[in-house]
């Protein structure tokens, strides 16, 4: 089962300093947030981690996880960013790599969402509305 504390983790471990001073860990709760709530909107479902906002068990499936942990590493990458938290990272210093690199990694979200999205359509129990005969009025011409 994924859990809130396993992704803070994963992802403090993933910008962590040479002191061992990671970013807050309400910074990457945040990210973990916002990131599911993007793929709630994105997919229209409502699904929950573990430990997130008092759920006792979180519903988001396995396969999710990798987009998930693109969308909240760019969104607490812009966090940093923003907030000047580079000092609490293992962050390269220079904004401008930072910002490809949060770019990069907010496209990987979307092309992940987007593959999401279609195996959503393809696994549909109703796929009439993916099959259609065009019929063309003969007066048309």
């Amino acid at each position: 089962m994924i859990t809130l504390s396993s992704i803070t983790d994963r992802l403090g471990s993933q910008f962590l300093d040479p002191h061992a001073l990671a970013a807050p860990l309400e910074t990457r709760e945040e990210a973990v947030r916002l990131a599911l709530e993007e793929i709630n909107l994105s997919l229209n479902h409502a699904y929950s981690i573990a430990e997130l906002d008092g759920e006792i068990t979180g519903d988001l499936p396995e396969t999710w996880l990798p987009a998930l942990f693109s969308g909240a590493a760019a969104i607490l990458i812009s966090t940093v960013l923003h907030y000047d938290l580079s000092s609490h990272t293992n962050l390269p210093s220079d904004r401008a790599q930072l910002q490809l690199w949060a770019e990069h990694l907010k496209r990987q979200f979307d092309l992940q969402m987007d593959r999401l999205r279609l195996q959503e359509l393809q696994n549909a129990q109703s796929s009439a509305h993916l099959q259609w005969e065009w019929q063309e009025n003969g007066s048309w011409r």
